[in-house]
């Protein structure tokens, strides 16, 4: 199966602050957390002032390139179970890189990443920048 385009979540955790003496305040608060467990959120941490919602994991097997163009966040998605798959991300990495994208690994817990320079399949998310920035 080829690379596919789209399809991977790679949402952060939401906090959601609010003034807990504001009736409207936590009214939105809680309408929001409701739509954000709607779609698969969980609660983390929920305080006065605070709810803290994990997004939903992602498939453990897949790896995502995010490619930012004029045209916005493009995500690639590959199964790292699949040596086809791995070796036409690999290939695809080079062709980015080639093209003066600048590559950085992302962390799912969303610590900060750092530049790459090399594809390592185990990595969950890359993303793509074109042009250099610096990092």
């Amino acid at each position: 199966m080829p690379l596919q385009l789209g399809g991977a979540s790679t949402e952060r955790p939401q906090i959601l602050a609010f003034d807990p003496r504001s009736n409207s305040e936590r009214a939105e608060a809680r309408r929001m957390a409701r739509t954000l467990e709607s779609r698969g959120f969980s609660v983390r941490e929920r305080s006065p002032g605070k709810i803290i919602l994990e997004p939903p994991r992602r498939d453990p097997h897949q790896g995502v390139f995010r490619v930012l163009s004029e045209n916005g966040d493009d995500r690639i998605v590959w199964d790292r179970r699949d040596p086809g798959q791995v070796r036409e991300a690999f290939e695809k990495f080079g062709d980015f890189l080639k093209k003066g994208y600048t590559a950085y690994a992302t962390l799912s817990s969303g610590k900060k990443g750092h530049r790459i320079e090399d594809f390592d399949p185990g990595m969950e998310e890359i993303i793509l920048v074109p042009g250099t920035m610096p990092g």
